[in-house]
């Protein structure tokens, strides 16, 4: 079930990513006059980005985490075999 949770919430967030890929690249450069709209609009596809970037780093440590823990486990059980 964890697993599945945390498949999707890859997905989820990659496909947050890619679809800000898309924004991004629509954006007006940093130097050109831009309205209220397109600064709110430009600050909230950057701030996705970032929340983003942070979940796939959090998803990333709770794997390696779980990888180390069962690789624990497989480690006890061959001791308790032995």
């Amino acid at each position: 079930m964890e697993a599945r949770k945390a498949a999707t919430d890859v997905l989820a967030a990659v496909n947050v990513l890619e679809h800000a890929r898309k924004a991004c690249s629509n954006l007006k450069p940093l130097d050109a006059p831009m309205s209220d709209a397109e600064l709110i609009e430009r600050a909230r596809i950057i701030d996705t980005v970032v929340r983003t970037r942070k979940l796939l780093a959090r998803i990333q440590d709770r794997a390696d985490h779980l990888g180390e823990a069962l690789e624990r486990f497989k480690q006890r059980r061959e001791a308790m075999r032995a």
